[in-house]
């Protein structure tokens, strides 16, 4: 083979192997249903967590007030909520990112990727399931399929104690991409996106495996998210079609970072769509109770529209919302979807705090003892 050859068959394989990336993205990015528009579809805009124009057309709207004036925190919660561990937190972040190894099965393991296209992702579930299972959880894989494939979500339950028909649900997505969630990445360790609100999934599990829930609480840790929020619409559309009462649902994604002062964590309700303000509220009396020192922002506007897993939920008419750093073009981290998503990059004291604050809410919503 002549070397003229040879280089027309590099260039051949290489567009076969970009026009199979971008079939995929493009089958991909299309609609679901008749429910649910698609993470990619929205605005036509690829790999963006939140609409920069309407964060900048929005931003010195009025806002509803909210009213945080004398509120008595109570000394059991705030016990329960200072229980969050920074070296529980750590370590759950460091194995999930893959720098460092961990024990599974008796085996040692280190992750490199959690992309839904790599096997990392089923060995990061596995790890999920071990740590559910030392902790004398109740849980079960959700199957569902995209374009042939067949994925999982993991779905914790916590059964209510006097209302158990009705169901708080919170959720963070276990994928992670490091910028082309279509292929097969070999190195997307995640740590923020979204490593940081897998970890608040697992605090939330061990404090309530203290208490008694009023409702039931189910933790998702939701797959595919990076692709379109496969994993969420799926398991909205579960719920929805079993008629569940769903009393809220809260997402965690990307909850670790914040390089600037003030601490604002940013709650995203689309504009109070389905009456999800009332979300808001309750998180910004809970950060001011337990004096979090978080700046909770309310959004209160379309930034996020179908661009995390809450949106499914609003979809189904369920109030829903995401709560994350913040997103804004001065205070968004500069390392989103980059191989530079490492724990280094995390403000371990703001990221603690908010997810005391949403288990603070879990608190109040399930009305737990």
């Amino acid at each position: 083979m002549n070397i003229g050859t040879f280089v027309g068959l590099v260039a051949l394989v290489s567009i076969a192997a970009a026009a199979v990336v971008w079939i995929r993205r493009y089958f991909d990015s299309t609609p679901l249903d008749s429910y649910h528009p698609g993470k990619a579809h929205t605005h036509g805009k690829f790999g963006c967590k939140f609409d920069r124009d309407e964060v900048n057309r929005t931003r010195d709207q009025k806002r509803p007030r909210i009213d945080t004036n004398d509120l008595t925190p109570d000394p059991a919660v705030a016990q329960i909520l200072a229980a969050i561990s920074d070296s529980d937190v750590r370590k759950t972040i460091l194995d999930l990112s893959g720098e460092q190894p961990f024990q599974l099965g008796g085996q040692s393991v280190q992750l490199t990727s959690r992309n839904s296209y790599h096997n990392g992702l089923e060995i990061a579930m596995r790890y999920l399931e071990q740590f559910y299972s030392a902790l004398g959880c109740k849980f079960e894989r959700h199957s569902y399929k995209r374009r042939g494939k067949e994925m999982f979500n993991l779905i914790v339950e916590f059964r209510g104690t006097v209302n158990p028909e009705k169901v708080l649900i919170v959720g963070a997505h276990l994928d992670s991409t490091a910028g082309n969630p279509w292929s097969t990445e070999n190195r997307a360790p995640g740590a923020d996106d979204d490593g940081s609100g897998t970890a608040g999934l697992m605090e939330m599990a061990r404090a309530l495996k203290k208490m008694r829930p009023g409702c039931t609480v189910r933790l998702c840790h939701f797959t595919g998210e990076e692709q379109g929020l496969y994993g969420s619409y799926a398991y909205s559309d579960k719920v929805a079609a079993e008629k569940t009462q769903v009393i809220a649902m809260i997402e965690m994604d990307m909850i670790g970072y914040c390089n600037r002062p003030g601490n604002r964590v940013d709650v995203h309700d689309d504009q109070d769509r389905n009456g999800s303000h009332t979300l808001v509220e309750l998180m910004t009396r809970v950060a001011a109770r337990y004096n979090l020192g978080l700046n909770v922002f309310d959004t209160h506007n379309f930034a996020v529209h179908d661009r995390s897993d809450h949106a499914g939920f609003l979809d189904h008419g369920y109030k829903a919302v995401l709560v994350s750093e913040e997103f804004t073009d001065e205070g968004f981290t500069p390392y989103y979807h980059t191989v530079q998503d490492r724990i280094d990059k995390l403000n371990f004291p703001y990221m603690l705090n908010v997810m005391r604050m949403v288990l603070g809410a879990i608190i109040e919503l399930a009305e737990c003892k």
